[in-house]
């Protein structure tokens, strides 16, 4: 299945597609929110199929919803139909695709005659700790707290592709033969041999991507950076803005040491949602100033605030994988 010619009515017939459309399923959701960022030309034909999958879905009753399912199905289906006839039938194309999707359970098979296959993966989550996986190539990649990466299960093969949610470092083995690539929502990053770290957290909209060495190419809607190392670029809104960063930082955090220099409220508070990947929130009052010292290494969130509250007398709750701190 070459999803390079597809267009939109093509798009909104795949069963797999469809599952992404719905967030139905988390390994096509994974599928195809990569092969759009490694894809970008097909954008606009991916962008139109889901908003006719999503604005068409609620103005359909069951009943028509088969009615034009059968309908796309017998035209699709007949020899003779043209391209130009099935691209014009567009309307047939996104109410037979919803009713693929909510009236029928053809949504929820692993493939169809048009279809492709659902990628399998194996999927590593950094929960309280984070965690180190060694993949098959030989590249290690640390796994910051409440991160997610998936690995397809060809990985290695005739790719390196990577799937990441939360932040990771990655150093990664050269193979010219074998580009080593990882989607973190829309962006994508492609690299030889290099160490560099991504950070995509769904707490934030921005992804951030800081090279410590080597070269990386980072991806984003129509917008492209290579990356020198001791340069970080961050997503927003399809656009890359490059910067710096600090590398003492960095190399603290890949050797797992949080250290607090007379930190302010507000700076403690940054480098919890730094280094934890939690979104953290300061309940608004006033409070005294403090100055916080302190190095951590390898210690767990809740150690880390028992000593804060402890020597500042703050006070920390986590609340739906959010932490409030307040006094």
């Amino acid at each position: 299945m070459n999803l390079q010619i597809f267009m939109a009515e093509d798009f909104m017939l795949n069963d797999s597609f469809v599952r992404y459309c719905l967030q139905s399923n988390e390994e096509d959701v994974a599928f195809w929110n990569d092969w759009i960022a490694r894809n970008p030309h097909k954008r606009a034909e991916t962008d139109k199929a889901r908003e006719w999958v999503l604005r068409l879905g609620v103005k359909l009753n069951a009943e028509e919803k088969q009615e034009e399912f059968n309908k796309l199905r017998a035209l699709i289906e007949t020899d003779n139909a043209s391209a130009t006839r099935r691209r014009n039938y567009w309307p047939y194309a996104a109410a037979a695709m919803v009713a693929g999707c909510i009236a029928f359970a053809w949504v929820w098979k692993k493939q169809s005659p048009a279809g492709i296959p659902a990628m399998a993966y194996t999927t590593y989550r950094a929960d309280s700790v984070r965690k180190q996986v060694l993949l098959a190539d030989g590249s290690t990649v640390i796994l910051n707290r409440n991160s997610v990466l998936r690995v397809p299960d060809n990985f290695n093969q005739q790719e390196r592709h990577l799937i990441l949610t939360g932040e990771a470092l990655y150093d990664v083995q050269k193979d010219d033969q074998r580009p080593f690539t990882v989607t973190a929502g829309n962006t994508s990053i492609q690299v030889l041999g290099t160490v560099f770290k991504v950070r995509a957290y769904a707490f934030d909209s921005s992804v951030q991507v800081s090279l410590l060495s080597g070269k990386v190419k980072v991806a984003a809607a129509n917008a492209s950076k290579e990356l020198s190392p001791g340069q970080t670029t961050k997503t927003t809104h399809d656009q890359l803005i490059a910067g710096t960063f600090d590398a003492a930082r960095e190399q603290d955090w890949r050797n797992g040491r949080l250290s607090f220099r007379d930190a302010s409220l507000s700076e403690v508070a940054n480098q919890l949602e730094y280094w934890y990947g939690i979104k953290v929130h300061i309940t608004p009052g006033h409070y005294p100033a403090i100055h916080f010292n302190g190095e951590f290494v390898n210690k767990s969130l809740p150690d880390v605030l028992a000593s804060i509250s402890y020597i500042t007398n703050l006070k920390t709750d986590i609340h739906k994988g959010e932490l409030f701190i307040n006094h």
